[in-house]
């Protein structure tokens, strides 16, 4: 049994955590003043509202206020950078968080739900969400360059709606039992005693714990801690995993109707453009085809984090089930109502993506057709030009084939009165030189034609040849047999 449950609190994330930080060579950095951000809100006797500490800089000051019953715990995303790694690390060892979780935080897990109980029968709860978060400026999308982004990330920010913003908060749930809460004798020594004997100080009994959590989830806390009580929460401390999930739902649907409203703009503006296709073709933004790709690919990776939620959502609900058993308190009874509700509200914006992506999915060929019937309308327009200069050519051409024949050296026009017209007796050289060259034409054109007529139409390819010679002379063989089959 050991073993197993050592399958998810070995060493090894941490290990690969630290092996990950960057080397820090800043003077103030030392084991024992790593600096962290983190922001407290505790319930601390039984009966009484909770209370908010805020400006704490390492755990080291976290520890020298008094441990309250309850507490929830802010700091930076579970991630190991340069500013902050150090501290995570130390908050991860002293806390206890499960090395799974900080395993699928270096895996970039984007989705997960875990629950442990360990040996002193202290439940863990913990999972991750990811949500896209877009930046909305004047009416488009936008990315904010962050930095270290690579240069091909550069690029791809500059095209029209792109965004790569992300949110991915992590939460673990500690429930301690009595059994963990008992506090632990500890031998200790001093220079003027013998060995004596030092309670260790018990620990929390409910401890929620958000890295990288939206700043919205703060606020609902700090609304929260002066409605709710220290027995309230001991009653069921499931419900503060309902309220993460209120607000990750909150982020997620404010994200969706973002893209959407970004769309509608969009929309409005290509079924105004498909009542004039003509005109569409110039009026239409250069990058218009490769905005509704960029709106299209967001709504694709949200639909991803609604399902990825709703996963956890249910997975959630199945524990705390299982936790509460068959005759909950009504506490408990609350947040099971509280979850399947949240559940029907991420059904509901799963159920609007889908919508959205199928819009989207229609503007796109949309917009396809109204290029290609601007472009059709285009070639028609060209090709009623090229029709009006051969029917001019047409009319012109017998005066300027009668003008050619007149103004050659075989006919002359005397000088003298009744000044007539004299034709040369070599006359017949013009009708001689001319119809062949005539004739030659014109089956220069008929074989060009024809293997033009096959090659268009896939019955055979080109050979060799500058005018397609074996080509020809293979159509004309088929044409022979085929003529021969019907003699037969």
């Amino acid at each position: 049994m050991a073993s197993f449950m050592s399958l998810t609190s070995d060493r090894l994330p941490l290990e690969a955590f630290k092996a990950k930080l960057p080397k820090i060579t800043t003077a103030h950095h030392t084991p024992n003043n790593v600096e962290i951000p983190l922001h407290l809100f505790q319930w601390s006797e039984s009966g009484n509202r909770g209370s908010e500490i805020g400006g704490i800089r390492s755990m080291t000051e976290l520890e020298t206020y008094s441990q309250p019953t309850v507490r929830i715990l802010f700091a930076p995303q579970d991630v190991p950078t340069s500013r902050f790694g150090d501290g995570l690390l130390e908050l991860f060892e002293r806390s206890d968080i499960p090395t799974a979780f900080v395993a699928e935080s270096l895996q970039n897990v984007s989705q997960s739900f875990g629950a442990r109980k360990d040996m002193d029968g202290t439940t863990n709860v913990w999972f991750h969400m990811l949500c896209k978060d877009v930046k909305i400026d004047e009416g488009r999308i936008v990315h904010q360059q962050r930095p270290g982004e690579t240069d091909s990330r550069q690029k791809a920010q500059k095209q029209s709606q792109a965004n790569f913003f992300w949110t991915k908060p992590g939460f673990v749930l500690k429930i301690k039992s009595q059994r963990s809460m008992t506090p632990v004798p500890n031998r200790t020594t001093t220079s003027s005693s013998d060995s004596t004997l030092a309670v260790t100080p018990s620990r929390s009994r409910v401890e929620l714990f958000c890295f990288g959590a939206p700043i919205t989830l703060r606020d609902r806390f700090q609304k929260f801690k002066g409605l709710a009580t220290c027995d309230d929460l001991l009653q069921d401390p499931y419900v503060l995993l309902e309220i993460v999930l209120e607000e990750m739902y909150k982020v997620l649907d404010a994200t969706g109707w973002a893209i959407a409203d970004v769309f509608g703009h969009i929309e409005t503006r290509t079924f105004g453009m498909a009542s004039a296709p003509g005109k569409a073709v110039k009026d239409l933004p250069n990058d218009h085809f490769t905005g509704l790709h960029n709106l299209a690919k967001h709504t694709i990776y949200l639909r991803e984090n609604c399902e990825s939620a709703l996963a956890t959502l249910e997975a959630l609900q199945e524990h705390h089930n299982a936790t509460t058993g068959d005759h909950p308190n009504q506490t408990q009874e609350f947040t099971r109502e509280a979850l399947r509700y949240r559940k029907t509200l991420f059904q509901s914006t799963q159920r609007r993506l889908a919508s959205l992506d199928k819009r989207m999915t229609n503007i796109i060929q949309l917009s396809f057709h109204i290029v290609t019937q601007g472009d059709s309308r285009l070639m028609q327009s060209e090709s009623q030009s090229m029709k009006t200069i051969a029917v001019m050519t047409l009319v012109f051409m017998p005066l300027g084939t009668v003008a050619a024949i007149f103004g050659t050296q075989f006919m002359k026009l005397e000088d003298e009165k009744p000044y007539r017209l004299r034709v040369s007796n070599d006359f017949w050289l013009l009708w001689l030189i001319a119809v062949p060259l005539t004739v030659l034409v014109m089956i220069i054109w008929r074989m060009w034609y024809t293997d033009a007529k096959a090659r268009a139409m896939d019955a055979r390819k080109e050979e060799g040849g500058c005018l397609g010679w074996k080509t020809f002379g293979q159509v004309r063989r088929n044409d022979e047999q085929q003529g021969m089959t019907r003699a037969v």
